[in-house]
């Protein structure tokens, strides 16, 4: 018994039949280029599914051994829609086995950061002026098979100075290992980056407290809405090594979670490192700024001996739309043969964009990122607009120790015409109090012209 063609398949073969027929004559017209080219690829792809069909009613015709219809065959292609005026789709492509990702050419990164110190009343301070607080140039790209490098370089001191230069391994879609030239993972202000931090500077605390940048290996984990990260670090790049001595070394750990998934975003951590200095003869020392590029260092442990530090640091961060709170607070304790001092500080602020920006939390790294104006300058738009306030607080003296302390109450100006471009205006107001000195009190304000890429 002769087999019937369904009714969809007849109605595509008339279809097909229409379209091959008319196709000649549309082409003995005088037709533009591209719309001749479209009807040629149609013509093929139709010929392509009149192939198709005769071969699928072979395959269901009745068998000559005994009336058994052969197995069905795969399924047809969906139907495509035939219109003179857009290309038929190509065939699909072999589905290709999912591979790691494949190198890529060097990306060019960098900032750079103009200053101009424009009031400091305080007595005996370095004068007012500007410089280039920041000029980083490097590149960051991807090997191959999970493996990534970055290379950076701060060029804006009399002495080129290393910044982030690493070769990371992504070992699962979870796990991040790094070796190479970067921070500890202490404190959230730290950790992010300059270009975007809500102030000029970082906290006094986080300045005095954070170990900085150092040769490592170290490890990222990054679950859904937390991470770990934790690492073993030698002595700073700057140090001077005479290779008659053990070198100091480091071993940090921080872990984050964000408590409110989504938005918004309620951040915690907590933070900590040993540390071993080294055995030349185990002098330590520890000073700050009062929160801004050109002005002199205002409190001093000078040397002391010690045989080991303990760091603990906790951190809470609350975002929600334009408004971001942040709150870090922590204590260092050393050990050593004369004396034996604990030291400590604090940062609290908070941020509020005008515009209506946020500041996205960042659930791997467990900090804030940058601002992106909804209305960029040029776009219709002013920008983004962000102010907020800062207080810090920094006590270097204890058992014998008398570096001082140093408080501080800051506020910003944020303008962001566009995401990669921000201009400042930063005043801090300083309080030193340190034993056998006179208190100082000083009012500086600095002006930032700032651009990353």
């Amino acid at each position: 018994m002769a087999h019937r063609l369904t009714r969809a398949q007849t109605l595509l073969l008339t279809g097909a039949a229409s379209l091959a027929f008319a196709a000649p004559a549309a082409a003995q017209t005088d037709l533009p280029p591209e719309v001749a080219a479209r009807l040629e690829a149609q013509e093929a792809r139709i010929r392509e599914l009149e192939a198709r069909l005769l071969r699928l009613e072979a395959a269901r015709a009745p068998s000559p051994a005994g009336g058994e219809t052969a197995p069905p065959a795969a399924p047809a292609a969906p139907p495509v829609a035939l219109a003179a005026s857009s290309p038929a789709p190509a065939p699909a492509a072999p589905a290709k086995t999912q591979v790691r990702a494949a190198a890529e050419p060097p990306k060019i990164r960098g900032r750079a950061q103009f200053d101009a110190l424009v009031y400091n009343d305080d007595d005996g301070s370095r004068a007012t002026g500007t410089e280039v607080r920041r000029f980083y140039l490097g590149a960051q790209g991807k090997l191959g098979n999970g493996f990534a490098y970055v290379a950076e370089a701060d060029f804006s001191g009399a002495e080129v100075g290393l910044q982030d230069v690493a070769l990371s391994y992504q070992a699962t879609p979870d796990l991040e290992l790094v070796v190479g030239h970067f921070k500890p993972p202490i404190t959230a202000d730290e950790l992010t980056s300059d270009a975007y931090t809500v102030f000029l500077e970082r906290s006094a605390y986080a300045g005095t407290f954070a170990p900085g940048r150092r040769l490592g290996l170290a490890f990222n984990y990054a679950g859904e809405d937390w991470g770990l990260r934790g690492g073993a670090f030698g002595e700073q790049e700057d140090a001077a090594l005479d290779g008659e001595r053990d070198e100091a070394w480091l071993v940090a750990l921080r872990g984050h979670r964000d408590l409110l998934p989504g938005e918004p975003a309620l951040h915690v951590a907590l933070s900590s490192y040993f540390l071993r200095p080294s055995d030349a003869n185990g002098d330590v020392r520890l000073s700050q700024r009062p929160e801004t590029g050109r002005a002199p260092r205002i409190i001093d442990t000078g040397g002391f001996l010690a045989d080991e530090a303990l760091f603990l640091g906790g951190e809470l961060g609350y975002g929600a739309g334009p408004l971001t709170l942040q709150l870090e607070g922590g204590s260092i304790a050393y050990e050593g043969p004369f004396a034996s001092p604990r030291f400590a500080g604090w940062s609290a602020q908070a941020a509020w964009r005008w515009t209506g920006e946020a500041r996205p939390y960042d659930a791997a790294d467990g900090v804030f990122g940058r601002i992106r104006p909804d209305r960029p300058l040029g776009d219709g738009g002013f920008g983004a607009l962000e102010t907020a306030l800062r207080m810090t607080q920094v006590d270097l003296s204890d058992d014998a120790v008398t570096g001082g302390e140093l408080t501080t109450f800051g506020a910003v100006v944020n303008w962001l015409p566009i995401t990669r471009v921000r201009i400042s205006a930063n005043l801090i107001r300083a309080s030193t109090e340190r034993e056998g000195r006179p208190d100082v009190d000083e009012t500086l304000v600095t002006l930032r012209t700032g651009v990353d890429w």
